[in-house]
């Protein structure tokens, strides 16, 4: 019990840490995704001050360490042993199948919702990324109010490859702007060139008006040759974003994760030291970002990371819409499931119907 006590703490801090990464060289913009749950003060101290390795904390806790990942090896074994069971797939996978239909509009609507958002609150997909910090009021509100449209054009599958591209415009002069420090918004990247690849879809006003339908036909070579691959990118720049949390908040700048573990008292939940819990929390998240990436266990891993998310927004009391792209993402991921691209559909079933399960 002790053991699973210490794995879901390090779970939860894993969690909360998806809302606050660092912020490149862009000290101007020093609260970042920390303002969730750190005030800017905290935030900039942790980010000059040195930060400590936080594999430094397995000295002296060497056995506790290879008891945790003993355990999430067992977990992962029984997950694995489910996904692949030939008995759970029969009863599963007509189910699981008629999902994949719904995976794009889940992903459009979210997607949409989370830009609406963006704009909704001034911000470029977080609230750390202030439009009016790189515009004059008068030119800032003008783009706010164009991302408000496009988010609301996606949501209805209206011009949904031209609002992808906008999206994708937005998202490079952002990348221009703040570096390195937009691989924590590669989530948007992915769903940019989803819709840019699939287009509205079924369920959209692209297909149901004959005359957006005649100008979608004219991505259709596009969309032919690109879209076995749309899913793939999603996951992988999914991944790479939640990849780059983990690094950037848990080990570049391991006090920003620290300073959270001391100013919730964490410690006071899960009786072990700051930085072993620093340590526990880097490690899962960067699993959760290698399983999207790879196509690992994909199911398991939306549905573990959907359920801490709530726990995390529950626990810390953390600003919501930044997180609908995480939730949105996770539900596509899940009802997508596999393909032929994925790690363990390759591994272990490459001569079966079907796919795995979790």
């Amino acid at each position: 019990m002790k053991n699973l006590t210490a794995f879901f703490g390090a779970i939860v801090l894993a969690t909360a840490s998806m809302g606050f990464v660092g912020f490149g060289s862009h000290a101007s913009v020093a609260s970042a995704h920390e303002v969730y749950v750190l005030t800017s003060p905290e935030v900039s101290t942790a980010i000059t001050a040195p930060s400590p390795n936080p594999f430094g904390a397995i000295p002296g806790q060497e056995l506790k360490f290879l008891s945790y990942g003993a355990l999430t090896l067992v977990v992962a074994l029984v997950v694995l042993s489910i996904s692949v069971s030939r008995l759970f797939e029969k009863v599963f996978d007509p189910f699981l199948i008629r999902l994949k239909k719904y995976a794009p509009i889940i992903a459009r609507v979210t997607f949409g919702l989370s830009v609406f958002a963006s704009g909704y609150f001034g911000s470029f997909f977080g609230p750390e990324l202030q439009i009016h910090s790189l515009f004059a009021e008068g030119f800032a509100s003008a783009v706010s109010i164009s991302l408000m449209i496009a988010g609301a054009l996606i949501v209805l599958g209206f011009l949904t490859r031209f609002m992808a591209l906008y999206m994708l415009a937005v998202f490079t002069f952002a990348a221009s702007t703040y570096g390195t420090y937009m691989l924590t918004y590669a989530n948007y990247l992915g769903e940019a060139v989803l819709f840019l690849i699939l287009g509205g879809g079924r369920w959209s006003l692209d297909g149901a008006v004959p005359e957006l339908r005649a100008l979608d036909r004219a991505f259709g070579r596009l969309a032919r040759s690109a879209e076995r691959y749309s899913f793939l990118i999603l996951r992988v720049l999914f991944g790479t974003a939640l990849f780059f949390a983990s690094f950037y908040a848990k080990f570049l700048h391991s006090n920003l994760a620290l300073q959270t573990v001391n100013d919730y008292h964490l410690t006071n939940y899960f009786h072990f030291t700051p930085l072993f819990l620093v340590l526990g929390a880097f490690i899962i998240e960067a699993l959760i970002g290698i399983c999207f990436a790879t196509g690992f266990e994909i199911r398991f891993a939306a549905l573990f990371f959907t359920f801490f998310i709530t726990i995390s927004l529950l626990f810390f009391g953390e600003t919501v819409w930044p997180h609908l792209i995480l939730f949105g993402v996770n539900m596509a991921l899940f009802a997508h499931g596999y393909d032929k691209y994925t790690l363990e559909k390759a591994l272990f079933q490459r001569k079966r119907k079907g796919e795995p399960v979790l």
